[in-house]
Protein backbone atom coordinates (compact mmCIF):
# COMPACT_ATOMS: atom_id res chain seq x y z
CA UNK A 1 0.00 0.00 0.00
CA UNK A 2 1.42 3.71 -0.85
CA UNK A 3 2.07 5.88 1.73
CA UNK A 4 -0.32 8.96 1.61
CA UNK A 5 3.18 11.23 0.31
CA UNK A 6 3.14 8.90 -2.22
CA UNK A 7 -0.14 8.99 -3.30
CA UNK A 8 -0.26 13.18 -3.81
CA UNK A 9 2.98 12.78 -6.07
CA UNK A 10 1.69 13.22 -9.60
CA UNK A 11 2.48 10.10 -12.24
CA UNK A 12 5.29 10.91 -14.78
CA UNK A 13 2.75 11.11 -17.25
CA UNK A 14 0.39 13.97 -17.50
CA UNK A 15 -2.42 12.05 -19.22
CA UNK A 16 -2.81 8.37 -18.39
CA UNK A 17 -5.22 5.06 -19.81
CA UNK A 18 -6.21 3.29 -17.48
CA UNK A 19 -7.82 -0.65 -18.36
CA UNK A 20 -10.12 -2.29 -16.18
CA UNK A 21 -13.56 -4.08 -15.81
CA UNK A 22 -15.70 -1.90 -13.41
CA UNK A 23 -14.95 1.97 -12.61
CA UNK A 24 -16.45 2.63 -8.99
CA UNK A 25 -17.20 6.90 -9.60
CA UNK A 26 -17.16 7.69 -5.50
CA UNK A 27 -15.51 5.94 -2.82
CA UNK A 28 -18.19 6.82 0.31
CA UNK A 29 -20.01 4.28 1.96
CA UNK A 30 -21.94 2.59 -1.60
CA UNK A 31 -18.43 3.11 -3.58
CA UNK A 32 -16.38 1.01 -1.30
CA UNK A 33 -19.28 -1.46 -0.70
CA UNK A 34 -19.04 -1.63 -4.82
CA UNK A 35 -15.36 -2.34 -5.07
CA UNK A 36 -16.00 -5.46 -2.18
CA UNK A 37 -18.67 -6.74 -4.85
CA UNK A 38 -16.94 -6.66 -8.01
CA UNK A 39 -13.53 -7.69 -6.55
CA UNK A 40 -15.13 -10.73 -4.93
CA UNK A 41 -16.90 -11.25 -7.86
CA UNK A 42 -13.51 -11.39 -9.69
CA UNK A 43 -13.35 -8.54 -11.75
CA UNK A 44 -10.55 -5.90 -12.07
CA UNK A 45 -11.65 -2.50 -10.48
CA UNK A 46 -10.48 0.85 -10.49
CA UNK A 47 -12.21 3.63 -7.71
CA UNK A 48 -12.17 7.25 -8.24
CA UNK A 49 -12.43 9.30 -4.89
CA UNK A 50 -12.29 13.25 -5.65
CA UNK A 51 -12.94 14.09 -1.98
CA UNK A 52 -9.56 12.50 -0.12
CA UNK A 53 -8.76 9.18 0.97
CA UNK A 54 -11.56 6.15 0.33
CA UNK A 55 -10.95 5.39 4.19
CA UNK A 56 -12.28 9.04 5.49
CA UNK A 57 -14.76 10.18 2.41
CA UNK A 58 -18.08 10.59 1.91
CA UNK A 59 -20.84 11.59 4.12
CA UNK A 60 -19.99 9.35 7.10
CA UNK A 61 -16.25 10.07 6.49
CA UNK A 62 -15.74 11.19 10.49
CA UNK A 63 -18.48 8.61 11.49
CA UNK A 64 -21.69 7.18 12.40
CA UNK A 65 -23.86 6.51 15.31
CA UNK A 66 -26.70 4.57 13.86
CA UNK A 67 -27.48 1.63 11.12
CA UNK A 68 -31.14 1.23 10.31
CA UNK A 69 -31.50 -3.05 9.85
CA UNK A 70 -33.77 -5.58 9.88
CA UNK A 71 -32.63 -8.32 11.88
CA UNK A 72 -35.38 -11.42 11.96
CA UNK A 73 -35.04 -11.76 16.29
CA UNK A 74 -38.49 -12.63 16.27
CA UNK A 75 -40.58 -9.91 17.34
CA UNK A 76 -43.33 -9.43 13.99
CA UNK A 77 -42.36 -6.06 13.13
CA UNK A 78 -38.52 -7.34 12.99
CA UNK A 79 -38.96 -9.02 9.07
CA UNK A 80 -38.49 -7.46 5.48
CA UNK A 81 -42.08 -8.95 4.91
CA UNK A 82 -43.82 -7.04 6.91
CA UNK A 83 -41.52 -3.57 6.96
CA UNK A 84 -42.48 -3.92 2.80
CA UNK A 85 -46.00 -3.53 3.86
CA UNK A 86 -45.60 -0.08 5.38
CA UNK A 87 -43.50 0.95 2.17
CA UNK A 88 -46.21 2.59 0.25
CA UNK A 89 -47.08 4.35 3.15
CA UNK A 90 -44.06 5.54 4.35
CA UNK A 91 -43.24 6.52 0.64
CA UNK A 92 -47.08 8.17 -0.03
CA UNK A 93 -47.40 5.46 -3.09
CA UNK A 94 -44.01 6.54 -5.00
CA UNK A 95 -42.00 3.66 -4.67
CA UNK A 96 -40.28 0.99 -6.35
CA UNK A 97 -41.19 -2.00 -4.37
CA UNK A 98 -38.78 -4.77 -6.37
CA UNK A 99 -35.84 -2.68 -5.79
CA UNK A 100 -37.19 -2.30 -2.37
CA UNK A 101 -37.71 -6.00 -1.27
CA UNK A 102 -34.04 -6.31 -2.75
CA UNK A 103 -32.82 -3.59 0.11
CA UNK A 104 -35.10 -5.03 3.07
CA UNK A 105 -33.88 -8.70 2.28
CA UNK A 106 -29.99 -7.48 2.39
CA UNK A 107 -30.17 -5.75 5.63
CA UNK A 108 -29.28 -8.61 7.46
CA UNK A 109 -27.20 -10.32 5.72
CA UNK A 110 -24.53 -6.72 4.93
CA UNK A 111 -24.99 -6.53 9.04
CA UNK A 112 -23.04 -9.80 9.35
CA UNK A 113 -21.08 -8.85 6.62
CA UNK A 114 -19.79 -5.45 8.02
CA UNK A 115 -18.99 -7.59 11.52
CA UNK A 116 -16.79 -9.38 9.71
CA UNK A 117 -14.89 -5.72 8.18
CA UNK A 118 -14.21 -5.31 12.01
CA UNK A 119 -17.54 -3.21 12.09
CA UNK A 120 -18.64 -3.66 16.29
CA UNK A 121 -22.47 -2.70 16.48
CA UNK A 122 -22.11 -2.72 20.15
CA UNK A 123 -24.30 -0.02 21.79
CA UNK A 124 -21.48 1.94 23.64
CA UNK A 125 -24.06 3.11 26.11
CA UNK A 126 -25.55 -0.17 27.41
CA UNK A 127 -22.72 -2.47 26.05
CA UNK A 128 -25.85 -4.33 24.15
CA UNK A 129 -25.11 -5.83 20.75
CA UNK A 130 -27.96 -4.61 18.17
CA UNK A 131 -29.46 -2.00 20.78
CA UNK A 132 -32.42 -0.60 18.97
CA UNK A 133 -34.76 2.17 18.46
CA UNK A 134 -37.14 3.74 16.40
CA UNK A 135 -36.71 6.46 14.09
CA UNK A 136 -37.47 8.00 10.71
CA UNK A 137 -41.44 7.17 10.66
CA UNK A 138 -40.63 3.50 11.00
CA UNK A 139 -43.27 1.19 12.30
CA UNK A 140 -40.56 -0.93 14.53
CA UNK A 141 -37.25 -0.73 16.35
CA UNK A 142 -35.15 -0.95 13.36
CA UNK A 143 -32.11 1.54 14.03
CA UNK A 144 -28.93 0.04 15.51
CA UNK A 145 -27.35 2.41 17.92
CA UNK A 146 -23.50 1.98 17.58
CA UNK A 147 -20.28 3.36 18.08
CA UNK A 148 -19.12 4.22 14.29
CA UNK A 149 -16.16 6.14 14.32
CA UNK A 150 -13.97 3.64 12.55
CA UNK A 151 -16.84 2.91 10.61
CA UNK A 152 -15.60 4.31 7.21
CA UNK A 153 -12.26 3.27 7.96
CA UNK A 154 -13.06 -0.22 7.82
CA UNK A 155 -14.82 -0.49 4.88
CA UNK A 156 -12.43 1.81 3.38
CA UNK A 157 -9.47 -0.34 4.05
CA UNK A 158 -10.94 -3.92 2.93
CA UNK A 159 -11.97 -2.12 -0.62
CA UNK A 160 -8.26 -0.78 -0.78
CA UNK A 161 -7.22 -4.54 0.62
CA UNK A 162 -9.09 -6.06 -2.76
CA UNK A 163 -6.16 -5.04 -5.13
CA UNK A 164 -8.29 -2.27 -6.57
CA UNK A 165 -6.78 0.70 -8.04
CA UNK A 166 -7.77 3.93 -5.64
CA UNK A 167 -7.24 6.84 -7.22
CA UNK A 168 -7.85 9.52 -5.12
CA UNK A 169 -8.72 13.62 -5.14
CA UNK A 170 -9.34 12.38 -8.60
CA UNK A 171 -12.88 13.95 -10.09
CA UNK A 172 -14.37 12.04 -13.16
CA UNK A 173 -16.65 14.86 -14.76
CA UNK A 174 -17.59 12.72 -17.74
CA UNK A 175 -18.65 9.26 -18.55
CA UNK A 176 -17.70 7.82 -22.41
CA UNK A 177 -21.02 6.37 -23.69
CA UNK A 178 -20.83 5.08 -26.95
CA UNK A 179 -23.98 3.70 -29.04
CA UNK A 180 -25.88 3.53 -25.56
CA UNK A 181 -23.08 1.41 -23.84
CA UNK A 182 -20.44 2.54 -21.44
CA UNK A 183 -17.06 2.54 -22.18
CA UNK A 184 -15.47 4.17 -19.21
CA UNK A 185 -14.58 7.64 -18.08
CA UNK A 186 -12.41 11.06 -18.23
CA UNK A 187 -11.04 12.18 -15.22
CA UNK A 188 -8.49 14.67 -13.21
CA UNK A 189 -6.25 15.04 -10.46
CA UNK A 190 -8.07 18.16 -8.55
CA UNK A 191 -4.00 18.76 -7.28
CA UNK A 192 -1.53 18.22 -9.75
CA UNK A 193 -3.46 17.97 -12.62
CA UNK A 194 -3.22 14.71 -13.84
CA UNK A 195 -5.71 13.83 -16.93
CA UNK A 196 -6.84 9.75 -16.58
CA UNK A 197 -8.89 8.08 -19.14
CA UNK A 198 -10.46 5.13 -18.06
CA UNK A 199 -11.89 2.77 -20.62
CA UNK A 200 -14.54 0.34 -18.62
CA UNK A 201 -16.85 -2.38 -19.26
CA UNK A 202 -19.10 -1.50 -16.96
CA UNK A 203 -19.53 1.95 -14.50
CA UNK A 204 -20.39 1.98 -10.61
CA UNK A 205 -22.27 5.57 -9.77
CA UNK A 206 -21.88 6.30 -6.41
CA UNK A 207 -21.31 9.82 -5.85
CA UNK A 208 -23.81 10.43 -3.08
CA UNK A 209 -27.00 13.42 -3.25
CA UNK A 210 -26.74 17.22 -4.35
CA UNK A 211 -25.98 19.57 -1.42
CA UNK A 212 -25.29 23.32 -1.81
CA UNK A 213 -28.40 23.70 -3.93
CA UNK A 214 -30.41 26.18 -1.58
CA UNK A 215 -29.16 28.95 1.09
CA UNK A 216 -29.10 27.44 4.37
CA UNK A 217 -29.31 29.69 7.88
CA UNK A 218 -25.89 30.37 8.77
CA UNK A 219 -25.81 31.98 5.06
CA UNK A 220 -22.28 29.26 4.49
CA UNK A 221 -23.31 26.96 1.67
CA UNK A 222 -20.29 24.35 2.68
CA UNK A 223 -22.22 24.37 6.41
CA UNK A 224 -24.24 21.53 5.07
CA UNK A 225 -26.37 18.74 6.23
CA UNK A 226 -24.25 16.20 4.32
CA UNK A 227 -20.72 16.88 3.16
CA UNK A 228 -19.97 19.79 0.87
CA UNK A 229 -18.46 17.59 -1.73
CA UNK A 230 -21.54 15.80 -2.77
CA UNK A 231 -23.01 17.86 -5.58
CA UNK A 232 -25.10 15.90 -8.21
CA UNK A 233 -21.89 14.87 -10.22
CA UNK A 234 -22.94 11.18 -10.99
CA UNK A 235 -26.80 12.21 -11.57
CA UNK A 236 -25.67 15.34 -13.89
CA UNK A 237 -22.97 13.36 -16.08
CA UNK A 238 -25.28 10.48 -16.22
CA UNK A 239 -28.12 12.21 -17.69
CA UNK A 240 -26.20 14.21 -20.19
CA UNK A 241 -25.09 10.77 -21.38
CA UNK A 242 -28.94 9.43 -21.45
CA UNK A 243 -29.45 7.82 -18.28
CA UNK A 244 -33.06 9.09 -16.63
CA UNK A 245 -33.73 10.48 -13.50
CA UNK A 246 -36.57 9.98 -11.33
CA UNK A 247 -37.89 11.69 -7.88
CA UNK A 248 -36.12 14.84 -8.48
CA UNK A 249 -39.42 16.83 -7.28
CA UNK A 250 -39.10 15.58 -4.07
CA UNK A 251 -36.34 17.82 -1.91
CA UNK A 252 -34.85 16.81 1.39
CA UNK A 253 -33.73 18.93 4.35
CA UNK A 254 -33.87 18.31 8.53
CA UNK A 255 -34.26 20.28 11.98
CA UNK A 256 -30.90 21.48 12.94
CA UNK A 257 -29.90 23.75 15.58
CA UNK A 258 -30.17 27.59 14.25
CA UNK A 259 -27.19 28.32 12.59
CA UNK A 260 -25.57 25.35 12.40
CA UNK A 261 -26.29 22.74 9.70
CA UNK A 262 -25.40 19.56 10.76
CA UNK A 263 -26.67 15.42 10.86
CA UNK A 264 -27.54 13.43 14.07
CA UNK A 265 -30.30 16.20 15.13
CA UNK A 266 -33.21 13.03 14.56
CA UNK A 267 -31.72 12.08 18.18
CA UNK A 268 -33.00 14.73 19.53
CA UNK A 269 -36.91 13.49 19.00
CA UNK A 270 -35.97 9.92 18.67
CA UNK A 271 -34.39 9.78 22.14
CA UNK A 272 -37.51 11.58 23.07
CA UNK A 273 -37.53 15.59 22.69
CA UNK A 274 -40.28 17.46 22.18
CA UNK A 275 -40.68 20.17 19.16
CA UNK A 276 -42.26 23.40 20.49
CA UNK A 277 -43.14 26.74 19.04
CA UNK A 278 -42.90 30.51 20.26
CA UNK A 279 -45.94 30.04 22.84
CA UNK A 280 -44.26 26.52 24.50
CA UNK A 281 -46.95 24.19 22.55
CA UNK A 282 -46.34 20.78 21.25
CA UNK A 283 -47.15 21.35 17.33
CA UNK A 284 -46.11 18.46 15.73
CA UNK A 285 -49.76 16.58 16.16
CA UNK A 286 -51.25 19.49 14.45
CA UNK A 287 -49.44 18.02 10.97
CA UNK A 288 -49.43 14.16 11.62
CA UNK A 289 -50.66 11.61 14.04
CA UNK A 290 -47.29 10.36 15.15
CA UNK A 291 -46.12 13.97 16.67
CA UNK A 292 -42.01 13.85 17.06
CA UNK A 293 -42.10 10.28 15.83
CA UNK A 294 -43.53 11.05 12.26
CA UNK A 295 -41.12 11.09 8.94
CA UNK A 296 -38.39 13.55 8.85
CA UNK A 297 -40.01 15.36 6.18
CA UNK A 298 -43.16 15.67 8.12
CA UNK A 299 -41.24 17.14 11.20
CA UNK A 300 -40.17 19.74 8.31
CA UNK A 301 -43.45 20.63 7.18
CA UNK A 302 -44.25 21.11 10.42
CA UNK A 303 -41.60 23.37 11.41
CA UNK A 304 -41.70 25.36 8.31
CA UNK A 305 -45.31 26.06 8.62
CA UNK A 306 -45.29 27.06 12.22
CA UNK A 307 -42.96 29.57 11.58
CA UNK A 308 -44.70 30.99 8.53
CA UNK A 309 -47.92 31.55 10.63
CA UNK A 310 -45.87 33.27 12.62
CA UNK A 311 -45.76 30.93 15.37
CA UNK A 312 -41.76 31.31 15.53
CA UNK A 313 -38.85 30.36 16.26
CA UNK A 314 -39.40 26.76 17.24
CA UNK A 315 -37.30 24.39 19.60
CA UNK A 316 -36.58 21.38 20.65
CA UNK A 317 -37.31 20.94 24.48
CA UNK A 318 -35.21 17.44 25.90
CA UNK A 319 -35.55 19.12 29.58
CA UNK A 320 -38.08 16.28 30.57
CA UNK A 321 -36.00 13.05 29.49
CA UNK A 322 -34.16 11.28 32.16
CA UNK A 323 -30.96 11.64 32.72
CA UNK A 324 -29.63 8.58 31.47
CA UNK A 325 -30.78 9.73 27.92
CA UNK A 326 -29.72 13.11 28.42
CA UNK A 327 -26.34 11.94 28.85
CA UNK A 328 -26.44 9.27 25.87
CA UNK A 329 -27.36 12.22 23.91
CA UNK A 330 -24.50 14.10 24.99
CA UNK A 331 -22.36 11.28 24.10
CA UNK A 332 -23.27 10.56 20.64
CA UNK A 333 -23.79 13.83 19.53
CA UNK A 334 -20.07 14.02 18.32
CA UNK A 335 -20.05 10.43 15.88
CA UNK A 336 -22.20 12.09 13.70
CA UNK A 337 -20.69 15.70 13.56
CA UNK A 338 -17.88 15.91 15.68
CA UNK A 339 -18.04 19.56 16.30
CA UNK A 340 -21.32 19.58 17.29
CA UNK A 341 -20.44 19.21 21.07
CA UNK A 342 -18.14 22.23 20.51
CA UNK A 343 -21.25 24.50 18.89
CA UNK A 344 -23.35 23.66 21.83
CA UNK A 345 -20.50 24.42 24.08
CA UNK A 346 -19.69 27.73 22.89
CA UNK A 347 -22.94 28.61 22.72
CA UNK A 348 -23.65 28.13 26.41
CA UNK A 349 -26.34 25.40 25.47
CA UNK A 350 -27.34 23.06 28.00
CA UNK A 351 -30.01 20.41 26.24
CA UNK A 352 -30.94 18.75 29.49
CA UNK A 353 -31.41 22.33 31.44
CA UNK A 354 -33.27 24.32 28.13
CA UNK A 355 -34.95 23.97 24.85
CA UNK A 356 -32.67 24.92 22.54
CA UNK A 357 -34.06 26.89 18.83
CA UNK A 358 -34.16 24.81 15.87
CA UNK A 359 -34.79 25.58 12.17
CA UNK A 360 -34.11 23.80 8.93
CA UNK A 361 -31.76 23.01 6.98
CA UNK A 362 -30.32 23.87 3.53
CA UNK A 363 -32.63 21.88 0.75
CA UNK A 364 -31.08 18.57 -0.90
CA UNK A 365 -31.70 16.37 -3.55
CA UNK A 366 -31.79 13.07 -1.50
CA UNK A 367 -34.44 11.05 -0.02
CA UNK A 368 -37.35 13.81 -0.11
CA UNK A 369 -38.04 13.39 3.38
CA UNK A 370 -38.25 9.49 3.81
CA UNK A 371 -36.45 6.02 3.64
CA UNK A 372 -37.07 4.13 0.41
CA UNK A 373 -37.48 6.85 -2.27
CA UNK A 374 -35.03 9.07 -3.31
CA UNK A 375 -34.03 11.61 -5.73
CA UNK A 376 -31.51 10.46 -8.40
CA UNK A 377 -30.84 8.02 -11.21
CA UNK A 378 -33.31 5.86 -12.08
CA UNK A 379 -32.36 2.65 -11.21
CA UNK A 380 -34.09 -1.23 -11.27
CA UNK A 381 -33.74 -4.01 -8.47
CA UNK A 382 -29.63 -5.08 -9.68
CA UNK A 383 -29.14 -1.03 -9.77
CA UNK A 384 -29.37 -1.08 -13.72
CA UNK A 385 -30.00 2.24 -15.09
CA UNK A 386 -31.35 2.36 -19.34
CA UNK A 387 -27.62 2.86 -20.52
CA UNK A 388 -25.84 -0.64 -20.74
CA UNK A 389 -23.40 -0.83 -18.41
CA UNK A 390 -23.86 2.01 -15.71
CA UNK A 391 -25.19 1.27 -12.23
CA UNK A 392 -25.58 3.20 -9.39
CA UNK A 393 -26.30 3.17 -5.89
CA UNK A 394 -26.28 5.20 -2.48
CA UNK A 395 -27.78 8.26 -2.42
CA UNK A 396 -27.13 9.03 -6.26
CA UNK A 397 -29.83 6.88 -7.27
CA UNK A 398 -33.71 6.23 -6.41
CA UNK A 399 -33.18 4.20 -3.71
CA UNK A 400 -30.93 5.87 -1.10
CA UNK A 401 -32.26 4.34 2.25
CA UNK A 402 -29.40 6.16 3.57
CA UNK A 403 -25.38 4.31 4.96
CA UNK A 404 -27.63 0.96 4.98
CA UNK A 405 -29.15 1.10 1.34
CA UNK A 406 -25.46 2.36 -0.08
CA UNK A 407 -23.85 -0.65 1.56
CA UNK A 408 -26.31 -3.11 0.41
CA UNK A 409 -27.24 -2.13 -2.66
CA UNK A 410 -23.04 -0.48 -3.43
CA UNK A 411 -22.48 -4.31 -2.60
CA UNK A 412 -25.10 -5.15 -5.08
CA UNK A 413 -23.86 -2.87 -8.01
CA UNK A 414 -20.63 -3.86 -7.35
CA UNK A 415 -21.67 -7.61 -8.32
CA UNK A 416 -24.02 -6.79 -10.97
CA UNK A 417 -21.67 -4.94 -12.82
CA UNK A 418 -18.60 -7.45 -12.56
CA UNK A 419 -20.98 -9.87 -13.73
CA UNK A 420 -22.07 -7.46 -16.45
CA UNK A 421 -18.11 -6.45 -17.41
CA UNK A 422 -16.69 -10.39 -17.39
CA UNK A 423 -19.74 -10.94 -20.40
CA UNK A 424 -18.92 -7.88 -21.89
CA UNK A 425 -16.85 -7.12 -25.06
CA UNK A 426 -13.76 -5.04 -24.23
CA UNK A 427 -14.26 -0.92 -25.03
CA UNK A 428 -12.81 0.78 -28.05
CA UNK A 429 -9.68 2.11 -27.87
CA UNK A 430 -9.35 5.84 -27.58
CA UNK A 431 -7.91 7.88 -30.37
CA UNK A 432 -5.82 10.62 -30.12
CA UNK A 433 -8.22 13.55 -31.92
CA UNK A 434 -11.06 12.12 -29.22
CA UNK A 435 -8.35 12.37 -26.34
CA UNK A 436 -7.63 15.66 -27.63
CA UNK A 437 -11.05 16.73 -27.75
CA UNK A 438 -12.29 15.83 -24.55
CA UNK A 439 -9.52 17.04 -22.97
CA UNK A 440 -9.69 20.11 -23.99
CA UNK A 441 -13.60 20.73 -23.08
CA UNK A 442 -12.97 19.47 -19.47
CA UNK A 443 -10.28 21.72 -19.22
CA UNK A 444 -11.35 25.07 -20.84
CA UNK A 445 -11.90 26.72 -17.79
CA UNK A 446 -8.63 27.18 -16.82
CA UNK A 447 -8.45 28.89 -20.51
CA UNK A 448 -11.08 31.11 -19.61
CA UNK A 449 -9.86 35.17 -18.89
CA UNK A 450 -13.14 36.07 -17.83
CA UNK A 451 -13.83 36.48 -14.36
CA UNK A 452 -17.57 34.40 -13.69
CA UNK A 453 -16.37 32.38 -10.98
CA UNK A 454 -17.93 29.40 -9.59
CA UNK A 455 -18.51 30.82 -6.56
CA UNK A 456 -20.91 33.84 -7.81
CA UNK A 457 -22.51 30.92 -10.10
CA UNK A 458 -23.39 28.50 -7.71
CA UNK A 459 -24.52 31.41 -5.54
CA UNK A 460 -26.67 32.43 -8.38
CA UNK A 461 -27.99 28.48 -8.70
CA UNK A 462 -28.87 28.65 -4.71
CA UNK A 463 -31.07 32.02 -4.87
CA UNK A 464 -33.01 30.65 -7.71
CA UNK A 465 -33.75 27.58 -5.84
CA UNK A 466 -34.40 29.34 -3.00
CA UNK A 467 -36.93 31.69 -4.21
CA UNK A 468 -38.61 29.53 -6.59
CA UNK A 469 -38.60 26.41 -6.34
CA UNK A 470 -38.12 25.82 -2.43
CA UNK A 471 -40.29 25.16 0.28
CA UNK A 472 -43.55 26.17 -1.39
CA UNK A 473 -44.03 25.89 -4.81
CA UNK A 474 -46.63 27.33 -7.20
CA UNK A 475 -46.43 27.27 -11.48
CA UNK A 476 -45.42 30.53 -11.85
CA UNK A 477 -42.55 30.99 -9.56
CA UNK A 478 -41.23 27.52 -10.76
CA UNK A 479 -41.95 28.49 -14.28
CA UNK A 480 -39.65 31.60 -13.68
CA UNK A 481 -37.10 29.53 -11.65
CA UNK A 482 -36.70 26.72 -14.14
CA UNK A 483 -36.50 29.68 -17.55
CA UNK A 484 -33.62 31.32 -14.56
CA UNK A 485 -31.67 27.71 -14.43
CA UNK A 486 -31.80 27.55 -18.56
CA UNK A 487 -30.73 30.99 -18.38
CA UNK A 488 -27.73 29.92 -16.28
CA UNK A 489 -26.93 26.85 -18.64
CA UNK A 490 -25.82 28.84 -21.22
CA UNK A 491 -23.30 30.85 -19.16
CA UNK A 492 -21.42 27.86 -17.82
CA UNK A 493 -19.36 28.30 -20.45
CA UNK A 494 -17.86 31.51 -18.75
CA UNK A 495 -16.91 30.24 -15.43
CA UNK A 496 -13.59 30.15 -15.12
CA UNK A 497 -10.49 28.88 -12.94
CA UNK A 498 -7.57 29.50 -11.99
CA UNK A 499 -6.39 25.90 -10.87
CA UNK A 500 -7.44 22.24 -10.55
CA UNK A 501 -9.08 22.69 -7.44
CA UNK A 502 -11.07 25.30 -8.76
CA UNK A 503 -11.92 22.85 -11.84
CA UNK A 504 -13.46 20.67 -9.80
CA UNK A 505 -15.21 23.55 -8.36
CA UNK A 506 -16.38 24.68 -11.64
CA UNK A 507 -17.80 21.19 -12.61
CA UNK A 508 -19.52 20.95 -9.07
CA UNK A 509 -21.09 23.99 -9.60
CA UNK A 510 -22.34 22.57 -13.54
CA UNK A 511 -23.70 19.78 -11.70
CA UNK A 512 -25.70 21.16 -8.55
CA UNK A 513 -27.14 23.25 -11.67
CA UNK A 514 -28.29 20.72 -13.53
CA UNK A 515 -29.89 18.71 -10.61
CA UNK A 516 -31.89 21.92 -9.94
CA UNK A 517 -33.18 21.91 -13.72
CA UNK A 518 -34.24 18.54 -13.10
CA UNK A 519 -35.70 19.28 -9.43
CA UNK A 520 -38.12 22.21 -10.90
CA UNK A 521 -38.91 20.55 -14.38
CA UNK A 522 -40.08 17.74 -11.67
CA UNK A 523 -41.85 19.66 -9.47
CA UNK A 524 -44.17 21.49 -12.32
CA UNK A 525 -44.93 17.70 -13.67
CA UNK A 526 -46.26 16.45 -10.12
CA UNK A 527 -49.42 18.83 -9.95
CA UNK A 528 -50.53 17.70 -5.88
CA UNK A 529 -48.84 18.17 -2.90
CA UNK A 530 -47.40 14.69 -1.32
CA UNK A 531 -44.57 13.62 0.63
CA UNK A 532 -45.22 16.27 3.54
CA UNK A 533 -42.89 18.94 3.34
CA UNK A 534 -40.75 16.94 0.56
CA UNK A 535 -42.97 18.30 -2.52
CA UNK A 536 -46.11 21.30 -0.89
CA UNK A 537 -47.41 23.20 -3.89
CA UNK A 538 -49.45 26.03 -2.93
CA UNK A 539 -51.34 25.80 -6.10
CA UNK A 540 -52.65 22.09 -5.43
CA UNK A 541 -52.35 21.75 -1.38
CA UNK A 542 -54.49 18.38 -1.78
CA UNK A 543 -52.60 15.27 -2.32
CA UNK A 544 -54.51 13.50 -5.60
CA UNK A 545 -54.08 9.87 -5.55
CA UNK A 546 -56.50 9.29 -8.48
CA UNK A 547 -53.51 10.64 -10.60
CA UNK A 548 -50.20 11.22 -8.17
CA UNK A 549 -49.45 7.54 -7.51
CA UNK A 550 -46.88 7.84 -10.79
CA UNK A 551 -43.26 8.40 -10.66
CA UNK A 552 -41.83 11.58 -12.78
CA UNK A 553 -38.84 11.01 -14.91
CA UNK A 554 -36.88 13.23 -16.34
CA UNK A 555 -34.22 12.55 -19.52
CA UNK A 556 -32.38 15.04 -21.61
CA UNK A 557 -33.48 15.20 -25.53
CA UNK A 558 -31.30 17.29 -27.32
CA UNK A 559 -30.77 20.39 -25.08
CA UNK A 560 -33.95 20.21 -23.17
CA UNK A 561 -35.29 17.91 -20.82
CA UNK A 562 -38.20 15.37 -21.47
CA UNK A 563 -40.42 14.64 -18.26
CA UNK A 564 -42.81 11.61 -18.61
CA UNK A 565 -43.95 9.77 -15.47
CA UNK A 566 -44.39 5.84 -14.83
CA UNK A 567 -47.18 4.49 -12.55
CA UNK A 568 -45.97 2.45 -9.40
CA UNK A 569 -48.19 0.13 -10.03
CA UNK A 570 -49.20 0.65 -6.50
CA UNK A 571 -53.44 2.12 -5.18
CA UNK A 572 -54.55 4.31 -2.51
CA UNK A 573 -55.58 1.65 -0.43
CA UNK A 574 -51.97 0.59 -0.32
CA UNK A 575 -50.73 3.85 1.18
CA UNK A 576 -53.63 3.86 3.75
CA UNK A 577 -51.55 1.26 6.24
CA UNK A 578 -53.98 0.92 9.40
CA UNK A 579 -50.95 0.83 11.52
CA UNK A 580 -49.48 3.76 13.07
CA UNK A 581 -45.88 4.31 14.98
CA UNK A 582 -48.40 4.08 18.28
CA UNK A 583 -50.08 1.06 17.39
CA UNK A 584 -46.67 -0.68 16.09
CA UNK A 585 -45.03 0.30 19.33
CA UNK A 586 -47.11 -2.28 21.29
CA UNK A 587 -45.18 -4.94 19.21
CA UNK A 588 -41.92 -3.59 19.23
CA UNK A 589 -39.57 -4.81 22.24
CA UNK A 590 -38.17 -1.96 24.37
CA UNK A 591 -35.88 -3.59 26.71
Amino acid sequence: MKSPAARLRPPSEKTQIIETDVLVVGGGVAGCLAVLGAAEAGARVTVCEKGGIIERSGSVAAGVDHFFSVLEEGPEWDTPEYLLRHVPRLTDGIADMGTTARLLHGLKPMVHYLEKLGVDFTDPETGRKYYRHRSFGMPGEYTINFDGRDFKHLIGRAARNTGALVLERVMVPEILVEDGRVRGAAAFHIRHGTFYFILARAVVMATGETNRMSRNASGLPFDSWHTPYNTGDGQAMSLRRGARLANMEFYDCTLCPKGYSTQGTNAFVGGGGHLINRQGERFMFRYHPDGERARRGDLVHGIVSEIMAGRGPIYCDCTHLPPEEIHRLKETLGVDRPAMPAFFEQKGIDIGKAPFEVTVSELSSRHGGTFFRSSGILIDPGTGTNVEGLFAAGDCSTMGAGISGAAVLGKVAGEEAARHALAARKPRALPEEEIAALRGAILSPLQNPGGYTHSRFEDEVRSVVTDYVGFYRDEPHMREGLRRLRALRAREGEMTARDHHGLMRVHEARSIRAVAEAMAASAIERRETRGGGAHARADYPARDDATGLKMIVVELQGEDLRVSSVPTGLTPEDTRSTVSLGEASAHAHTD
